[in-house]
C-alpha cells in the first residue's frame, strides 16, 4: 500500500513510517501541509495519515483539499494538541479515524491491515 504519511514532529515521523514500512507499505514522509499537498497531487496514495498541528497548513485544511481531489482516499487523522471538538471535526470532514497522540501504533497498523483487507 502506498501511504502519505504528514508528520512534522522530527522523532515520531521517522518511528511511524520505519513502523509501517515493516508491513510492506511504502511511506511517503512530509513535514508539513503544504508537501502533503502538493505530494498527494503528484503521486498516487492508497491511504494517508495527518498530523492536525502542522506548519505552513494544519491538517484539517489538508483534509478538505484532499477530499476534494480524492473523496475515496481513507485519511486518518491523530494530534496530541487538538481538542475534541477539533478531531470530531476531522470525522466530520471524512477522516476514518482520529487518533490523541500518544497511541498505540499496533491500532494504526491493524486499521491499515483491516482496510487494505476490506478493499481488496
Amino acid at each position: 500500500m502506498n501511504i502519505l504519511l504528514a508528520e512534522d514532529d522530527k522523532n515520531f515521523g521517522p518511528i511511524l513510517k520505519n513502523e509501517l514500512e515493516e508491513d510492506r507499505h511504502s511511506v511517503h514522509l512530509v513535514s508539513n501541509g503544504v508537501e502533503a499537498v502538493m505530494s498527494f497531487l503528484q503521486n498516487p496514495y492508497d491511504f494517508v495519515l495527518l498530523d492536525l498541528r502542522m506548519p505552513k497548513l494544519g491538517g484539517s485544511d489538508v483534509l478538505r483539499i484532499i477530499k476534494c481531489i480524492n473523496p475515496g482516499v481513507p485519511v486518518v487523522t491523530f494530534s496530541g494538541a487538538a481538542a475534541n471538538s477539533e478531531r470530531a471535526e476531522t470525522v466530520d470532514l471524512g477522516a476514518i479515524r482520529c487518533f490523541s497522540k500518544p497511541f498505540e501504533i499496533v491500532k494504526l497498523r491493524d486499521l491499515i491491515k483491516n482496510y487494505s483487507i476490506q478493499t481488496h
